[in-house]
């Protein structure tokens, strides 16, 4: 595989890490949309990730360790309308949180995020009260909007490069809707014991991530696997791969 398929595999690669501190760093948490850079390793026939680059989801531990409600992968459960001359571009549905970033409608370096956790999986933020967002707490971070979407779950959406982030990022969270049903259509299927963890749409290149971190996509007709898993277990995950024509809901054979 050349370095153009390896950074056009990662292009919306978004990682998700736990601080040791009790504050909620929404600065840290919502810096998003600038690309990672990757360096492709390959050690043994297995490909190893080097990930430099912004982390723009800090999740935190909840302060009353109540289990997680987590999302279902396959399913989108959110939505967000272009805004301001924004639009969304690129979707992660995971189990704790699913992101929407967005892009400017023409050129420019503006961009947006909405971060939307899992009841119980994201303390509640500090910052100044705001209006209901239609019907709905809210708060303003310092950078971000956060929204109370439903009981123990937080909805934070920002955006950076106007003067007024501010007012657009509220306008953006009036947009957002929680109560869609789109189930992700994949262009393959796989076979495969892994439990899925999330699902990347970049503009319907669709990649599926596993509990163990390997990320699985279809280029060209083949399947690579990317991640630190033993190489037989690889091998057999690409080869796997079929194409699916029309794409399911469902990848799993």
């Amino acid at each position: 595989m050349s370095e153009e398929d390896g950074a056009r595999l990662l292009g919306p690669l978004r990682t998700m890490d736990v601080p040791a501190s009790d504050g909620v760093s929404v600065q840290r948490a919502i810096r998003s949309g600038k690309r990672t850079k990757t360096l492709r390793v390959a050690a043994a026939g297995v490909f190893v990730l080097i990930i430099a680059g912004v982390l723009p989801v800090l999740v935190k531990p909840t302060q009353n360790h109540v289990a997680a409600e987590p999302f279902d992968p396959l399913v989108r459960t959110i939505s967000v309308s272009a805004t301001d001359g924004l639009k969304p571009v690129n979707y992660i549905i995971g189990r704790d949180v699913q992101v929407i970033y967005l892009r400017p409608v023409g050129n420019g370096d503006q961009q947006g995020s909405v971060n939307v956790f899992a009841a119980g999986s994201f303390r509640e933020p500090s910052g100044e009260p705001l209006p209901d967002v239609n019907g709905k707490r809210a708060m303003w971070t310092g950078n971000a909007v956060a929204v109370e979407w439903s009981p123990r779950a937080w909805a934070v959406v920002s955006v950076e490069g106007f003067p007024d982030d501010r007012d657009r990022a509220q306008r953006l969270a009036e947009t957002l809707r929680f109560d869609e049903h789109v189930a992700i259509k994949i262009p393959y299927t796989v076979q495969t014991s892994w439990k899925l963890n999330r699902v990347f749409d970049d503009g319907g290149d669709i990649q599926l991530e596993f509990e163990n971190g390997v990320r699985l996509a279809l280029r060209g007709g083949v399947g690579f696997a990317q991640g630190e898993a033993p190489r037989t277990e690889m091998e057999a995950l690409e080869k796997s791969l079929r194409r699916a024509d029309p794409p399911v809901t469902n990848p799993f054979r």
